[in-house]
């Protein structure tokens, strides 16, 4: 028996394309001699679709596409659309074949945490069944799951369990689980051992692509009833993984690289963002720092050079490597790279401000013209050739606020807002083993620096200070734990501090691309009045 997993790549939202798009790959599975054919949860109306399920049609649009497919089906299909029953809506299976709906699953279990929650939209399903499917030889029992009913293990419903004491000969899983540092092998190992407890083959079909800040890797995955690997899908790519249970033929799974495979997250995350919301063009500002160095380079490889626009936009603080690092990378690169000073823009500002300013202390606000300055002039750019702009903070800039609202935070998309400064370093690094030199040395090896002010780096130790962000945002923890961990006590409570207080600058911050896993975003809710003081 062949069945080959649709890892596939829809828009929320855009039913036809999606309808074409799953009919087309349904094609070319008939031509493989597949007998059942598998697409993500959800594939009809793209994932997740979010409050446009109370969008008066968007349901039922849904259905009508969902008709059109079953009305050419013929193989037998599995694939994910939203069920409606009278007032509730479920996330739900499609068992179609013969041009008709043979049956549906129902998804049980409805994750309510990080970027999820389901259960604001959905009804749960009342309890794990099967399905039987006619395939050449006679008819298979199939435990259909979606998603989240793999990661039984933290529910009292054993989906996997139940479904084998129905009768189930083989799990079909149809999934849309978003990336983040490590899950494949995560998902492996949940697998693996779901295999070792009910001795069945397991097929996982993942949705590939980018949805607003979430990106989905694919890397669909097949197991045997022993436990082994015979399948596996391309990281974010689209594709078919034809598993032949008669066959078995055991793989090693490709695991890739940490750093290659967040980069190329990254880079599909830009990709899609820009194809989905109908963008061909970027502008950033390239300051001949790590950062925008390393923006630049996803840029590029997700939109091709031609397609990217760097500016430089010194003032009287600029050195002469930072100019000279920003032409490098330009160069280096093949994008149009353009230098538009900003020191008689920063003047006239100070000007303008001056009489308001007598016998006030120069600080940080002076600092704060030059940032605004650059993104007003990012900003104009967008808007007069529909350039988006960039942005190019990072994780612990964001976290610590050591970022400019209105001035470097501008942009339409924050490529790297879930890297933090260490990854921003270790994936530049990477990207010179793969293209040598692209990112000049002098942008990784020079102390950071805002240069706005004479002689000014940034205040931190990066490499003690980005752990402990990351402790605190993605680990939650409090400032007693990482004390007794051993770090300092005073250090901490500012980190701690200086997050808390930042909130409200993150809430009005472009979109991020999520890698880590937790975000700043919409996997992260903290209020921005906010009294807590931490433990």
């Amino acid at each position: 028996m062949k069945i080959a997993l649709c890892q596939v790549n829809p828009i929320v939202g855009a039913y036809h394309y999606n309808r074409d798009l799953i009919l087309k790959y349904y094609q070319d599975c008939i031509k493989l001699n597949s007998d059942i054919i598998v697409f993500p949860e959800l594939v009809i109306s793209g994932y997740p679709p979010q409050d446009l399920l109370w969008e008066d049609g968007f349901v039922d649009e849904n259905l009508v596409i969902l008709q059109d497919i079953i009305d050419q089906s013929t193989t037998p299909l599995i694939l994910g659309y939203i069920r409606k029953d009278g007032q509730h809506l479920y996330n739900s299976a499609a068992i179609c074949y013969h041009g008709k709906l043979q049956s549906s699953y129902d998804k049980v279990l409805l994750p309510t945490y990080d970027v999820f929650d389901e259960d604001r939209y959905f009804t749960s399903g009342n309890e794990p069944e099967i399905v039987t499917i006619p395939v050449k030889g006679g008819n298979t029992k199939i435990g259909v799951q979606i998603c989240e009913d793999l990661w039984d293990h933290d529910y009292d419903c054993k989906v996997s369990q139940i479904q084998k004491q129905k009768g189930a000969e083989l799990i079909i899983n149809i999934s849309a689980s978003p990336y983040h540092e490590g899950r494949l092998v995560k998902r492996k190992e949940l697998i693996h051992e779901k295999v070792k407890e009910i001795e069945l083959p397991f097929l996982y079909c993942n949705m590939v692509g980018a949805q607003d800040e979430l990106i989905f890797d694919g890397e669909s995955l097949a197991f045997s009833s022993e436990g082994n690997p015979i399948g596996q899908g391309q990281a974010f790519h689209e594709d078919i993984v034809l598993v032949d249970l008669g066959l078995l033929n055991e793989i090693v799974l490709n695991i890739q690289p940490r750093e290659e495979k967040m980069y190329n997250a990254l880079c599909l995350g830009v990709k899609d963002y820009f194809y989905k919301t109908g963008h061909t063009d970027a502008v950033l500002g390239l300051s001949g720092g790590i950062d925008s160095a390393l923006v630049g380079s996803i840029a590029t490889d997700a939109l091709s050079a031609e397609n990217i626009h760097g500016i430089s936009l010194p003032s009287k603080y600029s050195s002469d490597h930072s100019l000279s690092d920003a032409k490098a990378l330009a160069d280096n690169l093949g994008i149009d790279y353009r230098i538009i000073p900003i020191q008689e823009t920063v003047e006239g500002l100070e000007t303008v401000l001056h009489p308001h300013f007598l016998g006030l202390d120069v600080n940080v606000t002076e600092e704060n013209l030059q940032a605004r300055a650059r993104g007003n002039l990012l900003m104009a750019l967008s808007n007069k050739f529909g350039w988006m702009v960039l942005s190019t903070s990072n994780k612990t800039e964001l976290a610590l606020g050591y970022c400019t609202l209105y001035g470097d935070m501008s942009g339409g998309l924050a490529v790297i807002s879930d890297l933090s400064k260490s990854d921003v370093y270790a994936l530049a690094k990477w990207v010179n083993t793969k293209h040598p030199e692209r990112i000049p040395v002098g942008s990784i090896t020079k102390s950071p620096s805002a240069e706005l002010a004479p002689d000014q780096i940034d205040p931190f130790d990066y490499d003690m200070v980005s752990p402990l962000v990351d402790a605190i945002v993605e680990e939650r923890k409090s400032p007693l734990e990482l004390v007794k961990m051993g770090a300092d006590q005073a250090l901490v409570n500012s980190l701690y501090q200086r997050i808390k207080n930042n909130e409200y600058k993150r809430r009005q911050a472009a979109p991020g691309l999520r890698v880590s896993s937790k975000a700043f975003g919409i996997g992260r809710r903290v209020p921005i009045v906010n009294h807590y003081g931490g433990n």
